[in-house]
């Protein structure tokens, strides 16, 4: 038996468990091992452990002062599969970041300073550095606010993360197929590095409305085999075997645009924010079949349609090159104890 002290976390709209990294096992193996069994993996129920049953609510992160200088945290995301013994570090998760900063000064890794504290965080699976500004009061975090997110019960306090140069982050190039467009099976798709890499399909190509209850996408099990397929040959043109990234993304004509998203083999209840800041990234960077199926707009900011809702992200590209990407969450500390594992 191993007593963990933990902390239950909400993150935009996901929710995860937050641990410190100098809690946890040196070995790799023995350190997944551990995550299995503390997210209750591989079962479909999570029934003997923490995790929620949803990929969305089957996630980790390790949090601990900055190593390196030019960030004050560092942090490392894990993605727990569900119903396969897989831990999976390929890529950040955007939802959970938000709610990193607001640990960090709760758990006393940087000092509190009102109205706002800016924290620095390195994100260790991408090397990316996120400039995270949490409203404070009386040296907590405040969680209760005005701000609503789609795909999130209620309020809450406004956070914001912006991710600094976020191009490339774990691939090393913005477009890690050659150029904003590659064919597979006849058609043309994007395969784009921001935040984590992504590869964009129109729904139209994969005979598709694009506003399909998730339930019924999740239900195909032919539609899915078929994502599958794409994501698989997207992830050895760009040399990367993961259960996790690239993520996919299928894309309509909406108000702005319309996307539903893959994770873990399904498709995601909302979108992933790593997603909306790639898919904002890539509305602005001619030549991708997003920036097609974007309304011809060079403003900052991009709304992105989601099957709970919508997500704004705000994008600075000058000369082709993504200089940052932010977006606005609320976060929620859900639980602080001891977990038995």
């Amino acid at each position: 038996m191993v007593d963990l002290p933990v902390v239950l976390m909400r993150g935009g709209t996901s929710k995860g468990v937050f641990l410190r990294m100098t809690d946890l096992p040196a070995d790799p193996v023995a350190r997944d091992d551990l995550l299995l069994r503390l997210m209750g993996s591989p079962d479909p129920m999570q029934l003997n452990g923490l995790g929620g049953t949803h990929s969305s609510t089957s996630k980790a992160m390790f949090v601990g002062p900055a190593r390196e200088p030019g960030a004050e945290v560092e942090y490392l995301f894990a993605q727990v599969a569900v119903e396969q013994a897989v831990v999976d570090y390929n890529g950040n998760c955007g939802n959970l970041t938000a709610a990193v900063a607001h640990y960090a000064v709760e758990e006393g890794l940087v000092t509190a300073v009102e109205p706002t504290t800016v924290v620095l965080l390195r994100n260790l699976n991408t090397n990316v550095i996120v400039r995270a500004t949490v409203e404070v009061a009386g040296g907590r975090v405040l969680w209760q606010g005005d701000t609503a997110i789609d795909g999130v019960p209620g309020t809450g306090a406004a956070l914001r993360t912006d991710y600094l140069e976020p191009g490339g982050s774990v691939t090393g190039t913005l477009f890690p197929s050659g150029g904003p467009r590659a064919q597979w099976s006849g058609i043309d798709v994007s395969i784009v590095d921001v935040a984590t890499p992504h590869v964009f399909v129109r729904a139209s190509d994969l005979a598709l409305q694009g506003d399909e209850p998730t339930t019924e996408l999740n239900n195909r099990s032919d539609l899915l085999a078929h994502l599958a397929d794409l994501r698989a040959w997207a992830g050895k043109t760009i040399g990367i075997d993961s259960l996790a990234v690239p993520r996919l993304v299928v894309l309509s004509p909406g108000r702005h645009v319309k996307v539903f998203a893959t994770s873990m083999g399904k498709v995601h209840h909302a979108t992933p924010i790593t997603t909306a800041l790639c898919t904002a990234a890539a509305a602005r960077l001619r030549g991708t079949v997003v920036y097609d199926i974007a309304q011809p707009d060079d403003g900052p900011i991009v709304r992105i349609e989601h099957p709970k809702g919508a997500v704004e992200a705000t994008i600075e590209i000058h000369e082709g090159r993504v200089i940052a990407a932010g977006v606005l969450r609320t976060a929620r500390r859900l639980l602080t104890g001891t977990a038995h594992v």
